[in-house]
C-alpha cells in the first residue's frame, strides 16, 4: 500500500520557544505512485494535500495517471495568485477560510526519499513532469499549474504546443518545467475567460520581459463594469479580453468566424487567419458562444484533409493538415484536442449545456495579443505574399526548382506565419552553421547580411511530404509593418531553391534546393 513519506531534518535540532512557531517545520511529504495502485496512491495524496477535491483529483488524475511515478507535496505554500484574490476578495467572505494552499510537484521516475529530491535536483530534472497549486476553494481548487506537454505522451513529431521555461524551488532547490500556464476558474470570483485571460498574460509575461506579471484580481479589475458589478459571476465577451489584452500591453486583433451550417468552408478565410496567429506562436483566446477557451498548439494529420485551394493561387492552405488545435480550457486538463465536428476525438463533444458542440468549426470568435509593431494583419498579408509569388518571376523559378527536382505536378502547401526579424536571423545563423538540419546551409548567410524589420510575415512553400519532415522548397518574406498599398515594394526578399530575388534582381547559388523549415514559434525544442 502507498505512504506518504514525511520530511525530517537529516540533523539533530534543540529548540527552545516558548509556543509554537508559524516558521517551523515545511512537512514536504512524498508519494510513490505505482501502476496498479493508482487508486491508493491518490488517496495518500490527498490526506497530505486536503485541498484537493474530487474535482481536482480526477482532473489531474485524467491527464497524469499514465506517466507520473512520485508526487513530492508541500503542504503549506503560499500562492501569489491565490494571495492575490484572497486579498481582494475571500477575505471579505463572512465564512473563513485559510489563505494556505498545498503545493503538489509530479515526476515520472521513482526518487529515492525526499532528501534526495531536494539535495540532488539535476539527478531527477529531466523526470520533472510539473507542479500544481492547489488552492482552498470549493470544488475547482486548481491553481496555479504547468505542466510539460512533451512528457505526456504527446508525439513530438505531430503534436506542436507553446512552452516557456518556468523555475520552481522546493526547499530551495531548483527544478524547471517548459509548458502553458494553467488556472481553473473558482466560479465565484474568476470565471473561464478570467482563467483563458491569466494563462496567456502570464505566459507572455514568463516569456517575454516586455510585459508585466499580472494577477487574479488585476484582471477582475480592469474588466468592464459597464455590465454590472465583476464579482461574483457574469459573463465576458470578447469585448472584454480585447480592452484587458490592451491594458496590458498588447495589440489584439479580432477574428470573426461564422460558418454557415457548421461548415469552416464557408468562411475559410477566417479559419486560414487564426491558424497562422498559432502558427506564429501567440496564444489565442476563441469564443463558443458561452465559453472560452485559449488555443495554444496544433496537431498534424498524415495528408491533406479536403481538396479545397486558396482561390487562384495554386496552393493549399497548411491548415488543412490541422487535425487538431490544442486547446487550454479551465474545465479539463490541460492540452486538449479540439477537433473538427464529425471527430470523435474531439473533447468538445462533452458540453451539452452550450448551444453548439465545442470544435474548430464552431469557432465564433477569436482574440490574438499581437505586439505593438504588427501593423499587417494576417488576411492582407497572405493575400500580398501570394501576389509576389505569383508573380512572373517567382512562378518561373518555382516551376523550374519542382522540375529539377523531380517533383512537377506535386500538390504545394502554403505556411504563413509571423516572427521576429531577430529570431529569424538567429535561426538562419543555426541553419547555416549546421546547428539545425542535416548539413550546413551556405546561403543562409544572405539572411544575416541583410536589413530586417522588426517582425516579418513569411509564407513558406513545400510539398506534402516535405511538411511533414519540415523541409520547404520556397520562402517569401513580407514586412509586417508595412500597409496592403506598400505591399509591392515591401518584399524584404524570396529564395526559391537555391535562387535569391530581390526586387528584380535574381541569383543563384551553390545549395540545396530544399531547406529547414522555420519551427521556432511551434515545435522548437531548444527553450
Amino acid at each position: 500500500m502507498p505512504s506518504a513519506t514525511r520530511w525530517a531534518a537529516p540533523f539533530a535540532v534543540t529548540r527552545i520557544r516558548m509556543a509554537e512557531s508559524p516558521y517551523l517545520g515545511t512537512d514536504l511529504a512524498m508519494v510513490s505512485v505505482a501502476q496498479g495502485h493508482l487508486d491508493e496512491a491518490w488517496k495518500e495524496v490527498r490526506k497530505v494535500a486536503p485541498l484537493l477535491t474530487d474535482w481536482g483529483t480526477d482532473k489531474l488524475r485524467s491527464g497524469l495517471d499514465p506517466h507520473v511515478r512520485t508526487v513530492l507535496i508541500e503542504p503549506h505554500y503560499v500562492c501569489r495568485d491565490f494571495r492575490d484574490i484572497y486579498s481582494h476578495f475571500y477575505s471579505k467572505k463572512f465564512l473563513e477560510r485559510t489563505s494556505i494552499c498545498n503545493r503538489l510537484h509530479f515526476f515520472s521516475s521513482d526518487i529515492h526519499g525526499i532528501h534526495e529530491a531536494i539535495r540532488r535536483p539535476n539527478q531527477y530534472a529531466s523526470s520533472y513532469i510539473g507542479y500544481s497549486v492547489i488552492q482552498p476553494v470549493e470544488d475547482r481548487c486548481l491553481g496555479r499549474s504547468v505542466f510539460d506537454p512533451l512528457m505526456l505522451g504527446n508525439d513530438p513529431d505531430s503534436f506542436f504546443c507553446l512552452r516557456t521555461k518556468t523555475r520552481t524551488r522546493i526547499n530551495g532547490a531548483d527544478y524547471f518545467v517548459s509548458g502553458y500556464p494553467f488556472i481553473s476558474q473558482s466560479g465565484e470570483a474568476l470565471v473561464c475567460a478570467h482563467a483563458s485571460l491569466w494563462g496567456v498574460c502570464r505566459y507572455l509575461s514568463e516569456r517575454y520581459q516586455v510585459y508585466g506579471e499580472l494577477h487574479p484580481n488585476d484582471l477582475i479589475r480592469m474588466t468592464s463594469s459597464s455590465a454590472g458589478r465583476r464579482v461574483p459571476y457574469r459573463g465576458m465577451s470578447y469585448r472584454d479580453y480585447s480592452e484587458i489584452l490592451t491594458a496590458f500591453g498588447c495589440h489584439p486583433e479580432l477574428v470573426f468566424a461564422q460558418p454557415t451550417n457548421s461548415d469552416w468552408r464557408t468562411d475559410a478565410a477566417s479559419f486560414y487567419d487564426i491558424y497562422s496567429y498559432i502558427e506564429s506562436g501567440f496564444p489565442v483566446l476563441v469564443s463558443f458562444r458561452g465559453h472560452v477557451v485559449a488555443i495554444v498548439g496544433l496537431t498534424l494529420r498524415e495528408d491533406l484533409q479536403t481538396d479545397l485551394l486558396e482561390e487562384q493561387t495554386g496552393f493549399y492552405n497548411a491548415f488543412l493538415l490541422v487535425k487538431d488545435f490544442v486547446a487550454v480550457d479551465d474545465n479539463f486538463f490541460p492540452y486538449q484536442r479540439l477537433g473538427f465536428k464529425d471527430d470523435p476525438g474531439n473533447y468538445g463533444t462533452v458540453y451539452t449545456e452550450l448551444p453548439r458542440v465545442p470544435c474548430i468549426d464552431s469557432i465564433y470568435s477569436a482574440v490574438v495579443p499581437l505586439a505593438e509593431k504588427v501593423f499587417l494583419p494576417a488576411r492582407t498579408a497572405r493575400e500580398l505574399l501570394y501576389r509576389i509569388l505569383n508573380s512572373t518571376a517567382a512562378k518561373n523559378r518555382l516551376e523550374t526548382t519542382l522540375s529539377e527536382m523531380g517533383l512537377h505536378g506535386e500538390k504545394l502547401v502554403s505556411r504563413t506565419f509571423l516572427t521576429s526579424g531577430a529570431a529569424f536571423k538567429n535561426r538562419k545563423r543555426q541553419c547555416m552553421l549546421g546547428e539545425i538540419g542535416d548539413k550546413p546551409d551556405d546561403l543562409c548567410a544572405f539572411s544575416l547580411d541583410i536589413r530586417m524589420p522588426h517582425f516579418v510575415w513569411i509564407m513558406e512553400i513545400s510539398t506534402v511530404s516535405g511538411f511533414r519532415k519540415r523541409r520547404i522548397i520556397a520562402e517569401v518574406l513580407l514586412d509586417a509593418t508595412t500597409n496592403k498599398d506598400e505591399g509591392k515594394n515591401a518584399c524584404v526578399y524570396m529564395r526559391i531553391g537555391d535562387t535569391i530575388i530581390t526586387g528584380d534582381e535574381e541569383q543563384e547559388f551553390e545549395a540545396d534546393k530544399e531547406f529547414v523549415q522555420y519551427t521556432h514559434n511551434l515545435g522548437e525544442r531548444d527553450d
